[in-house]
């Protein structure tokens, strides 16, 4: 495909790589000239120097042959005009555009082609704030993934021995198919690993499940010792602090630490039953007398990664049951021990998750982003149409990579584990483990 991105920053920056080293022909278009260097000796793309919105900037990019724009610059309205140029001049089909500044996402009609011609909207803040709250709301998981009927769940749950000394797989997963769940994977020292009944767990392993959302609960508790979280506390009051404290006020005891004094008491009076505190978290004077040692939950949500790294271990040394942390930079988040900071939210790798579910071919549903984009959680449909290669086929006739982990099918939204003389049938959805090198073959397969 031909796919043009308008900003370097992380996010395009990110995405430009992985779209590239899928053999995808990318545009990359930024006025910085340094962002734009800096990644142009990672990879093979062409760059241009310039205002993505303009339409001489996106006629040198080849907006007349494009089949997608994807518009992630820090301008809300750059990103809006470039889609909409893009699209009035040009006639990109597809265009993706993120939007930070969520009062613009409260105007449906404003994204209509007869008015600002945008296919998609990516909010990284609203993304991250929800994908938060799951994690708060299932307490013992650490990594909560919806499919496209959101009823169906792909969760992560760290492992940690327990006193029987009963760590084989074939125990654990005797207990989950209680719930109608299975244990697809798990990573080891940053590697994947299929599930064979003789594997034995390791402490730290990171166990991948199926399950239905209304099952989590019940299924980590297969795993661990685990009660609902009641009191949180969130340090950074900027856009996400902002919508999880106010989504999750009605149903637990909020409070929020933000430094900076005029952003605290705008929240103090568009917050209601949250506690606001002007102060600064990194203060261990301050996490004390706001009764830390009592939170079951603590939220470090600055745009500081240091900030929060500091802030996050410190709640943890001072009692916090668990921390997260949301933390950028990969640099950073791969030094931090597990045993610090509970959970690590990287926004670029939710953001990319949610540009690749569009950006991905029509038969692919849903794509997530695991292990800093190595890996890649799909849903895929499978489709009729005259050029099929895969309707009335086993899963062993697809020739699939031995890399690709087969979770399951989906038919009639139930879950088919034993899927191996299953033959595939119209609309039935794979869930797969993709290494991203082995993307592409999906795609075709199912194209």
């Amino acid at each position: 495909m031909k796919i043009i991105i308008v900003g370097a920053g992380q996010v395009g920056s990110s995405l430009s790589v992985n779209l590239v080293k899928e053999g995808n022909d990318v545009t990359l278009i930024d006025k910085s000239p340094d962002l734009l260097e800096n990644i142009a000796d990672k990879i093979d793309l062409q760059t241009i120097h310039g205002n993505g919105a303009h339409p001489r900037i996106l006629e040198a990019a080849g907006a007349h042959k494009a089949d997608m724009i994807v518009a992630v610059s820090k301008s809300d309205e750059t990103n809006m005009i470039a889609c909409q140029v893009a699209y009035t001049v040009f006639g990109v089909e597809k265009k993706i555009a993120r939007i930070r500044d969520l009062e613009y996402l409260n105007y449906e009609n404003l994204f209509a082609d007869e008015s600002t011609p945008i296919d998609y909207t990516i909010s990284p803040d609203l993304i991250a704030s929800n994908y938060i709250k799951k994690l708060i709301s299932n307490q013992g998981t650490h990594q909560i993934f919806n499919f496209s009927n959101d009823e169906d769940s792909f969760i992560n749950i760290f492992y940690e021995e327990n006193n029987d000394n009963e760590n084989s797989i074939k125990h654990y997963q005797t207990s989950c198919d209680k719930f109608n769940s299975k244990i697809c994977a798990f990573i080891r020292n940053d590697k994947l690993f299929s599930i064979e009944d003789d594997d034995i767990l390791q402490a730290g392993d990171e166990l991948l499940i199926i399950c239905k959302e209304e099952n989590i609960v019940d299924v980590t508790k297969i795993f661990k010792s685990v009660k609902d979280n009641k009191r949180i506390m969130i340090t950074g009051g900027g856009n996400i602090g902002k919508h999880l404290s106010d989504s999750m006020s009605g149903n637990f005891q909020v409070k929020v630490i933000e430094k900076n004094e005029d952003r605290a008491e705008y929240l103090s009076e568009v917050l209601d039953d949250v506690t606001i505190i002007n102060a600064d978290s990194s203060n261990e004077d301050i996490l004390l007398e706001e009764n830390i040692e009592h939170m079951d939950v603590f939220c470090a949500l600055t745009n500081d990664d240091e900030a929060n790294i500091l802030s996050a271990m410190l709640a943890k040394k001072l009692g916090s049951k668990t921390v997260m942390s949301i933390i950028n930079k990969t640099s950073y988040s791969d030094l931090v021990e597990k045993q610090e900071i509970d959970i690590i939210i990287s926004p670029e790798d939710l953001t990319i998750g949610a540009l690749l579910t569009h950006i991905r071919k029509g038969s692919i549903l849903k794509a997530h982003s695991l292990m800093h984009g190595f890996l890649e959680l799909l849903e895929i449909e499978v489709r009729d149409n005259p050029d099929t290669k895969i309707l009335g086929k086993n899963i062993g006739q697809l020739n699939l990579s031995e890399n690709i982990v087969l979770c399951c099918i989906i038919r009639n939204n139930e879950f088919i584990f034993d899927s191996s003389n299953i033959l595939l049938e119209q609309s039935d959805r794979l869930v797969c483990l993709v290494n991203k090198k082995d993307v592409k073959q999906i795609e075709d397969l199912f194209e």
